[in-house]
């Protein structure tokens, strides 16, 4: 009898492990159709996410992840598609403002240089006689604030604050190429060049609070503070916008290329598997 009943036990849970299984391949299923569904409705990274994780909530659906694995280079490619489309009409978008914007500038280019800048109109002189901020955007769309100051003072960074006691301030600048000293008609020039490396929000920080009173510091071993003019915040704004309009059109431009080089890379690898014909017509060929 307790022989009997251990058997019927054990029926039991074969049968629940069976179920348990059925259950599970089902479940693997549903979640291959929903793969489908997204790839179908174009929602490609939401399809990607899902066939990667197929395998961990799966791992013995083998039918439901060899599917999902061959599906995952269409939709990669699928993927790699929308996105050239998208950079391409985005890139038509941007082009147009940028062309606009770069009316405001004057560009200029020595024989010696590797690149040109694009140097705003209202402050295009080539040597300021007073202490002030000017700034400019390079050809890769790279901006630059330059401090000048007249007169000998030592600095190596820039603050700039509002009347309330908003700020940014550049990281300490210092080095060949950033830091220039000279004397021009009679006068001592120091001009301090915070680039993106020592930027620390700064540009970004004229551009929002252009419409507000602003005052600059030059710090280091003496500090000067000065009002900031108009024209010259219109400027650095001008550059600002300029620089980020060319960087988010070159951002563009990469993301497509990638996106080629990725479809180039899918499609050579398909090309690669040898063609398998099956029995019956390998008879009759």
């Amino acid at each position: 009898m307790k022989k009997t009943k251990y058997i019927f036990i054990l029926l039991l849970v074969v049968l629940g492990i069976v179920s348990c299984g059925e259950r599970k391949n089902s479940l693997a299923t549903e979640y291959l159709i929903d793969i489908h569904s997204l790839y179908q409705n174009g929602k490609y990274e939401a399809a990607l996410q899902k066939i990667d994780s197929i395998q961990i909530l799966f791992p013995k659906a083998f039918q439901e992840i060899k599917d999902a694995l061959a599906l995952k280079q269409e939709v990669r490619r699928a993927s790699d598609e929308k996105q050239i489309t998208n950079c391409d009409s985005l890139i038509v978008a941007y082009q147009p403002k940028i062309d606009s914007i770069k009316k405001l500038f004057t560009y200029r280019k020595e024989k010696e240089d590797d690149y040109g800048v694009y140097i705003p109109k209202t402050i295009s002189g080539n040597t300021p006689n007073v202490t002030t901020l000017r700034s400019g955007v390079n050809d890769n769309g790279s901006m630059y604030i330059e401090s000048v100051y007249i007169g000998g003072q030592i600095h190596n960074s820039i603050k700039v604050n509002t009347k309330d006691g908003k700020f940014a301030e550049t990281l300490p600048i210092e080095g060949d190429g950033f830091v220039f000293r000279f004397n021009h008609m009679g006068k001592q020039y120091e001009i301090v060049q915070a680039t993106s490396v020592h930027d620390n929000g700064l540009a970004n920080f004229i551009f929002a609070y252009a419409d507000s009173p602003l005052t600059v510091t030059l710090k280091g071993k003496n500090t000067t503070s000065f009002a900031l003019p108009n024209i010259q915040k219109k400027a650095i704004a001008d550059s600002y916008q300029l620089s980020r309009l060319m960087l988010q059109k070159d951002s563009l431009a990469t993301a497509k290329d990638k996106a080629q080089m990725r479809i180039k890379y899918l499609n050579a690898k398909r090309d690669s598997i040898p063609v398998v014909l099956p029995n019956s017509l390998q008879e009759k060929k």
